[in-house]
């Protein structure tokens, strides 16, 4: 502001002192044209020559305002459209947000009608369009390497949709490929490369998931996890017993939690003649996340043992976990079938305490038969049956149905570490 009020002073000073000067010095001028003569002094002719200098400045600025005009108007309708588009666009994708899709399908025509450019409008168009319209925006946005991300990321999801899981394979490769933001897109590929059954590829996802920094630790560990199962498993088919053993001790220690991987240590173990070595193994694995199956692993080590012998291997195993109802359960039959009453009655005390259901109250009805003989008191408990908690189950979290054991997909739907134990 201060410059500008000191280059205004020097200006007028300048403007001044050259009036001035001229007034001092008033000169004649003379001037003959075409039969024409003109006497003036030197200042008139200044400032004669100024008007028509300020004459000339205002006619061209007039001549590019009329002439220009219809070019600004066009400009300014081009704007006012970008403008409105972008807002139907932001407009739509919050509508999109929010779960209304007939205004994001609505604001995705206007923002399409206004921004003739599909790069900008594809990925909201596609979003709220039918599947076969949604499929060739995608598609248009994936031959361009600034959207080909979204197009294939789009692709993948459509694909997934419409159960095409080979074309949604397909499209999640070329998406990952792209280098586009990786959280979710990681699973999603391993999820479908282990479906196919391609575990090194799947292994290598898991590897450039580590590297983007596009999986948390816990869940990389879990898919390493089984992805070291699931070779131990082809590597004992093959007669690879050594391999097969170090990927399910590998499975074992990538997630201690995951008691499929106990188990096959475990029976892998036992062969190799470590029974030690597998009852460790399994004892761990209890006490960090208990399961059934753990003990049926257990029980199996040692087959040929007395009802007594198999009471205190599976107390050993409560003790480290003694809030878990599947470990009083099992002792509890344990000691029915060594005839030990007193605790085979304990322990399904205290498992009905922590979780009821029918096969306790079953074991219950056979303790009163067999140590009181009391008919009636087992007619109790066998009434309480139908109307007992469910036990237990392997369950798709996909579809939903449940399953004898576990498995690394789902034998219904074939989902990929679908199974829950609830």
């Amino acid at each position: 502001m201060i410059r500008r009020v000191l280059t205004f002073a020097v200006l007028a000073a300048l403007l001044v002192a050259a009036t001035v000067w001229l007034a001092d010095r008033p000169g004649t001028v003379t001037i003959r044209w075409e039969g024409w003569r003109v006497d003036t002094t030197v200042p008139v002719l200044v400032l004669a020559v100024l008007a028509l200098l300020a004459a000339i400045h205002l006619m061209l600025r007039l001549g590019a305002s009329l002439f220009g005009g219809p070019g600004r108007f066009f400009a300014g309708r081009r704007a006012r459209r970008t403008r409105d588009g972008y807002r139907a666009l932001s407009d739509g994708m919050a509508a999109l947000a929010v779960g209304d899709a007939r205004q994001a399908r609505a604001l995705a025509r206007r923002a399409d009608r206004l921004l003739a450019d599909s790069s900008l409008t594809g990925l909201l168009s596609a979003q709220t369009a039918d599947p076969a319209e949604a499929r060739d925006r995608y598609a248009r946005l994936t031959e361009r390497p600034e959207t080909a991300f979204l197009g294939h990321k789009g692709l993948t999801d459509l694909a997934l949709r419409t159960g095409d899981d080979a074309a949604a394979l397909e499209h999640a490769r070329h998406a990952w490929a792209a280098g586009g933001p990786a959280e979710g897109l990681a699973a999603t590929l391993f999820a479908l490369q282990a479906g196919a059954g391609l575990w090194d590829e799947a292994a290598a996802t898991l590897d450039e998931a580590r590297r983007r920094r596009a999986m948390s630790g816990a869940d990389l560990l879990h898919r390493r996890a089984l992805v070291a199962l699931e070779r131990s498993a082809r590597a004992e088919r093959d007669g690879r017993s050594a391999d097969a053993l170090e990927q399910a001790l590998a499975a074992r220690k990538a997630d201690p939690t995951l008691t499929a991987a106990a188990v096959r240590a475990a029976a892998l173990l036992h062969r190799a003649g470590k029974a030690r070595k597998a009852t460790a193994i399994l004892s761990d694995a209890w006490e960090a996340a208990p399961h059934p199956d753990l003990i049926a692993a257990l029980l199996a080590l040692a087959p040929m043992e007395t009802p007594l012998e198999r009471v205190k291997r599976i107390e050993k195993l409560v003790r480290l976990n003694p809030d878990a109802a599947a470990g009083h359960a099992a002792l509890a039959e344990a000691a029915l079938a060594a005839r030990l009453w007193g605790q085979a009655r304990t322990h399904l005390d205290r498992a009905v305490d922590l979780r009821p259901g029918p096969g306790l109250f079953i074991l219950l009805a056979r303790l009163e038969r067999e140590e009181r003989q009391d008919e009636s008191a087992a007619q109790a408990w066998l009434s309480r049956v139908p109307t007992a908690p469910a036990e237990p189950a392997w369950t798709c979290r996909a579809c939903g149905k449940p399953t004898d054991s576990w498995a690394v997909q789902c034998p219904s739907c074939r989902a990929v570490d679908s199974l829950t134990w609830a």
